[in-house]
């Protein structure tokens, strides 16, 4: 049995005992089942299988060979269901989709290196959104724990350039924008820009791509923002602000290479509170291995507490992964092994719980756009 029908902006195929597809309605692959395997595909080309081993989430990118194998199957079943079509709504799409394929696909990726920088990075409930690069890098750029950003230097966009960039991916996204329900302000820290530039991102944002909220990363110790600001904003329609805490103690501060000051985080965190702008605060499992494990985790859970989070709010809870090209790695060996992290991420979820805190996974492996 074949299935396919147009839902929430988006294409979705089941073909029975093989797998569900859904592409957008550009006919690019977004999400889909497989032969019993779970892929997701960003508009950026990259592939990757997610799948459990042990109890534990394996996440892998398919490339080469598969990746060309894979990607002909999922227009495949496209094309089977155009086969058995009998009209409805989906037929136009699934001529569309069933048009594009593996050719077309390379071109729509080459598009998209043409208009972004890598997105290296994107808060898990993001992933989904049409993301803006408002920013390129990352200001501090020296956190001895983060490699995102290595590779270009710091440069806010002004309004007319940022403009100019929204209109374009606008543009390439066409009717596949539909599946996509934010927009996220890419790169780490579009707040930090000049104090006249941000509000005009969020209405340039908001302009180009109606009806969505807004959402940004922001850091704590160079955003120079007043609750004013970020009430303006919140009008215009900023609705969420991730910021990297990582750590509520100062001595975990100093090993990770963040300004030592957890109280700047506060504050950050209850101007945005005034204006009605929920947090995103991440904060990183292992962090100080276990020479400071209690440090960190008390610090973190007064932290937080003292940020006068809600319900809207959420702590996401991301484990360290530490290269050994990092400077992090060359300045200590007392790392957790995963036994560890799951036990310290059991006590903070316990302790976020407590508080009336809403914890959430964040795995930097399956960030994707």
């Amino acid at each position: 049995m074949i299935d396919a029908r147009v839902l929430g902006g988006a294409l979705r195929i089941t073909v029975g005992g093989e797998g569900v597809y859904i592409f957008d309605l550009e006919g690019r692959p977004v999400f889909f089942e497989h032969e019993f395997r779970s892929y997701e595909r960003g508009l950026s080309g990259l592939l990757v299988r997610k799948s459990r081993r042990d109890g534990r989430r394996i996440v892998e990118e398919i490339v080469g060979d598969e990746r060309e194998s894979v990607l002909r199957s999922v227009y495949g079943a496209a094309r089977r269901a155009l086969d058995v079509s009998r009209g409805g709504g989906a037929e136009e799409a699934l001529r569309l989709t069933v048009s594009r394929g593996i050719h077309w696909l390379r071109e729509d990726e080459l598009r998209f290196a043409s208009l972004y920088m890598p997105i290296s990075i994107l808060p898990p409930d993001q992933y989904l959104s049409v993301v803006l690069q408002a920013t390129v890098g990352c200001a501090y750029n020296r956190c001895s724990f983060c490699f995102f950003y290595r590779d270009r230097a710091y440069r806010a966009k002004d309004p007319r350039e940022f403009e100019a960039h929204s209109t374009l991916v606008k543009e390439w996204l066409g009717a596949g924008a539909m599946i996509r329900r934010g927009i996220f302000l890419a790169d780490a820290n579009p707040l930090g820009a000049p104090r006249e530039y941000v509000p005009e991102y969020v209405r340039i944002a908001r302009e180009q791509f109606p009806g969505r909220d807004v959402y940004a990363f922001a850091d704590y110790f160079s955003t120079r923002l007043e609750s004013s600001d970020y009430s303006r904003m919140a009008s215009l329609g900023l609705r969420r602000v991730y910021m990297g805490l990582e750590s509520g103690s100062r001595d975990v501060l100093r090993l990770l290479n963040k300004p030592a000051d957890p109280g700047l985080a506060v504050e950050m965190a209850r101007r945005l509170g005034d204006a009605g702008v929920s947090r995103g605060v991440i904060v990183l499992v292992g962090a100080g291995g276990r020479k400071l494990w209690r440090d960190h985790v008390e610090g973190t859970v007064g932290v937080l507490s003292a940020m006068n989070l809600g319900k809207d709010d959420i702590v996401f809870l991301s484990r360290l992964f530490i290269r050994p090209d990092m400077p992090y790695a060359l300045a200590t060996r007392d790392v957790l092994d995963q036994l560890g992290m799951d036990e310290q991420e059991g006590e903070l979820i316990t302790a976020l719980r407590d508080m009336g805190l809403r914890p959430a996974p964040y795995d930097i492996r399956e960030s994707i756009y």
